[in-house]
This record gives C-alpha cells, structure tokens and sequence, in this order.
C-alpha cells in the first residue's frame, strides 16, 4: 500500500499527527502552569475553599510560532456559602489545537468538613457539559475524502461529571480528582487522574516559599508531573521556577510535552492580582528556546474593606 503525502493547511497538525498519530485526542484536558492559583477546573472540591469569593482568567499560548499550535482559556468563579461549609462555583475552558476546538463549562459543588485546626476536607462534584468540533475543512489532502480524516462526529455535545477531594488548611493542601468520567470512544476521550499539593513555608515574616506538585496520569499514557516552587515577598510579588515532564524521566521530555518555566505576579492591590508564565519548549527530547509557552494570569479576590484575616493563604 503506498501511502500519498498529506498536505494541511495547519503545519502544526502535521507534527501532531505523525508524532502522536491521532492520539492527541486523549489528551483533551489542557494543565495551566498557573493551576495553584485555581484548582477548580482540575478539582471541583476547590470551590468555597476560601472565605471570600475570587474569579480568575487564564490564557495560555503554547509553542509560540507554530502555526495551528494549542491556545488554551479558562475561567473560575467560587463562593462560599451560608452554612459556611458549602462551597459553589462556576468554570470554563476552551482549547484549541488545529482543526480540534474544545469548549467546556461545568457547575462545582462542595461540601467542607471541619477537621479541626483550621483544617478542612471537601468532597466536590462537577456537573457540566462540553462542545468538542474538528474542523475538517481546513484540511487539505492528496486524497479526496480521505478515510484517515474521516470520524464518526465533527461536532458533538458531550455531559460530563467529575468528582474531587481536597485537603486544605492555613499552610498545607492536597487533593485528588477525576474530572472528566464520561469517555467518548469517537474523540478519544479518556478521563484523567489529577493529584495535586502544596503547602506554604516562612522563611521570614517577609519571605515565604510555596511549592507546589501536579501528577496527571490518563489509562495507557505516561503519568506526567508538574513541579513548581514560587517565592513570596510581602503581598507585594512572587517569582519561581517551574518544571514539567514524565515521571519517568528526571528532565523535560516531550511525552508530557516537558520544559522549564519562569513564573511571576504581583499584587496590584488587595483585591487584584495578575501572573505570567514562560516556558521552554520540549518538542523532540530538546529544550527549544524558539517555541516558547507564554500564560497569562487574572485574578480578583473579593474581599471586603473589614476582612482583615484569611484562613488560607492568598497564593493558593
């Protein structure tokens, strides 16, 4: 069998397909480097986990300079409500890579049990719906109605629901999550296991460290990682390095689409507050410094002129 050259109008979408031949599709669920500033779209027993409501916007574009590349948005928004130990919220997230659009948004419920200690453990769920379209009309090919770019389904509405887990108290969290269960064999889409932690440590009243760790495994992939660890000054700012890899492999690899990352933010004011990511590019086994990833971040912390103490600590 002699197989014809494609051309596609998208040159990223022929890297993807000949590299990871269509099973780009399992990976539907896009990780922000800036994911410990809002944990609810990974984790829906996030939401309410703070006294005073927050919303915060992410925007992250990967792989700069490759035509067609992913370009990823999400959104969240949490409040705690009366009794204090249910937690409500609202999230969102669009990805786009090629001709494949994502869009998803879902309402988050939790309930926090008191554990003592200012310590909590949530139980949430999520309940949402997404929109996956794959736009085969930018595709160009060699061969009329190509079969190999044929699917059962070019546009669906998907239901999904999740479930999570999450530990948190003033200088320590940690959760585990599943938050797509529902599978759909004609997009190849797989749930994913997330667990995350975190924690706060003092080196002084002015400087603070937070480290933070993401474990993401999917059925039949390698189980990837996100490692970051971010150094406070005041509620002024914060800078620190960020890596992402397999668990397999002690440097970035490009199985987990692997780099070195640069994080940073300030505090704009007590309520407002804005981030950025830089990261280095693993697209075959080497760090490229010509792709880049840039992530932006957003948030906004409603918190009135008379809330003097935070139960948790603003960075998470």
């Amino acid at each position: 069998m002699i197989i014809k050259p494609i051309q596609i109008k998208k040159s990223f979408f022929i890297t993807l397909f000949c590299s990871f031949c269509l099973n780009v599709f399992a990976q539907q669920e896009v990780i922000f480097t800036q994911y410990m500033f809002s944990h609810q779209h990974l984790n829906p027993a996030y939401a309410g986990s703070k006294d005073y409501s927050n919303f915060t916007i992410l925007h992250r574009m990967q792989w700069l300079n490759f035509e067609g590349a992913p370009e990823s948005q999400s959104f969240t928004f949490s409040k705690k409500m009366s009794p204090k130990k249910l937690g409500l919220g609202i999230s969102g997230v669009n990805d786009k890579i090629g001709p494949l659009n994502n869009t998803s948004v879902a309402a988050d419920v939790a309930y926090h049990l008191p554990l003592g200690d200012s310590s909590f453990l949530a139980l949430g769920l999520k309940l949402g719906v997404a929109n996956i379209n794959f736009d085969t009309s930018i595709l160009l090919t060699s061969t009329p109605n190509d079969v190999a770019f044929t699917f059962e389904e070019n546009d669906s509405f998907i239901p999904n629901l999740g479930f999570g887990f999450y530990f948190h108290s003033p200088k320590f969290y940690a959760g585990f999550s599943v938050p797509w269960i529902i599978e759909k064999k004609s997009f190849n889409l797989k749930r994913h296991i997330y667990i995350i932690s975190g924690g706060l440590m003092s080196f002084s009243e002015n400087i603070k460290l937070k480290p933070s760790l993401l474990l993401k495994h999917t059925p039949g992939t390698i189980t990837g990682y996100d490692l970051s660890a971010l150094f406070q000054y005041k509620e002024l700012f914060w800078i620190g390095p960020q890596m992402r890899s397999s668990i397999f492999k002690i440097l970035p690899q490009s199985e987990f689409g692997g780099g070195f990352g640069i994080m940073g933010g300030i505090y704009l004011s007590k309520n407002i507050s804005i981030g950025y990511t830089y990261n280095t590019s693993s697209l075959d086994n080497s760090i490229k410094f010509s792709n880049p990833t840039h992530e932006f971040m957003l948030r906004f912390d409603l918190i009135g002129k008379n809330f003097a103490v935070l139960r948790s600590p603003r960075i998470f």
